[in-house]
């Protein structure tokens, strides 16, 4: 494994040292695995890993589906959630960035082109494709989507501005959440063979939804990062130039709160239409779909209503959560979180 190999494998959130112990892990692991669906197995403990540390909310929601299909979003996940944490956690040059995107990349080609899981993690390509690469065979998903997906990623190493809320969504949404959506909706399939489109139109609206939430609430991160989500006409609207959109925000000015609240209203519009499609999706998979629906649209009420102050980062007690989600289901979280 080569030096560039081995920053893939090891940096993110987690500490070098604890990304090469769980690599070395799970590589060990599969090793002396019997077969391809052993092996896999062991990725999905791996992804569910990174699932349980990254995102509370998303592994709350995971655990109303029924356990094959929450295997393979959680290898789904694994795979966005590594090339996120390169661009916005990795204290690294741009150049350096870029390097590992394209190694990633790289290393998908290799194992979309492989025949097994085990022969992806032999020729190299860390555990976490290795294992998603089997969900876009086994689905048959347009190989170039997670092309997209990396694409959205490059783009956030050197970020650019947009001018309204359609250049945002075609040409970063897309990439960024839109085809991870897509992704889902052929893991979750959908209620009848004649209705599949529907299914992936409310994953886009979900996905857009999604994304312009974690957009609002994570404003100060991204200025830290050079990046302005909020497009120019929205800006404009509520009388800011993109020049003195850094000082808005220092300053917590009512015009940068009401631009919030107004792209917070865009994704309550697009968290309102994905509803309508919730009973294209498999039956399976709809109690998950709808939990995700109103956790997420509950963070997004939140700012509408009280984002009145730029510098917090809103969040939902753990009550709040809870409220989102069936009672019925309550007793499957603490076994989720017994669970490694």
């Amino acid at each position: 494994m080569d030096k560039d190999q081995k920053n893939i494998n090891f940096m993110g959130q987690w500490t070098p040292s604890e990304w090469r112990s769980f690599e070395v892990k799970y590589r060990k692991e599969i090793s002396k695995a019997n077969d391809d669906d052993e092996g896999t197995k062991i990725a999905v403990n791996y992804s569910r890993k990174v699932l349980k540390t990254h995102s509370t909310s998303f592994f709350i929601v995971t655990r109303f589906l029924p356990k094959y299909m929450r295997d393979e979003v959680e290898l789904v996940y694994g795979s966005v959630r590594f090339p996120d944490e390169i661009v916005d956690s990795f204290d690294i040059e741009n150049d350096e960035k870029k390097v590992l995107l394209d190694q990633w990349r790289k290393n998908y080609h290799i194992a979309i082109q492989t025949n097994s899981f085990k022969n992806s993690v032999n020729a190299g390509v860390p555990v976490l494709l290795a294992g998603f690469a089997e969900v876009v065979k086994k689905y048959s998903i347009p190989i170039d989507y997670y092309n997209s997906f990396l694409d959205a990623m490059e783009l956030d190493v050197k970020p650019r501005k947009f001018e309204d809320i359609d250049d945002l969504i075609d040409n970063y949404i897309f990439g960024s959440a839109i085809v991870v959506g897509y992704f889902l909706a052929y893991v979750y399939g959908s209620s009848q063979e004649n209705n599949f489109n529907e299914t992936l139109k409310s994953s886009k609206e979900l996905g857009i939804a999604l994304q312009i939430t974690n957009f609002i609430r994570d404003i100060n991160e991204d200025l830290e990062r050079g990046r302005v989500y909020i497009p120019k006409t929205i800006l404009e609207n509520n009388n800011i130039s993109i020049n003195n959109y850094h000082q808005s925000i220092n300053e917590n000015t009512d015009e940068i709160n009401s631009a919030r609240k107004e792209m917070a209203s865009i994704a309550n519009h697009y968290y309102q239409e994905s509803k309508k499609g919730v009973d294209s999706f498999s039956k399976e998979s709809r109690i998950a779909i709808k939990a995700c629906i109103e956790l997420y649209g509950k963070l997004n009420e939140r700012i509408i209503i009280k984002g009145s102050n730029i510098k917090n980062r809103e969040s939902l007690s753990w009550s709040e959560k809870l409220g989102a989600l069936p009672v019925s289901k309550y007793w499957k979280l603490p076994i989720a979180y017994l669970k490694s």
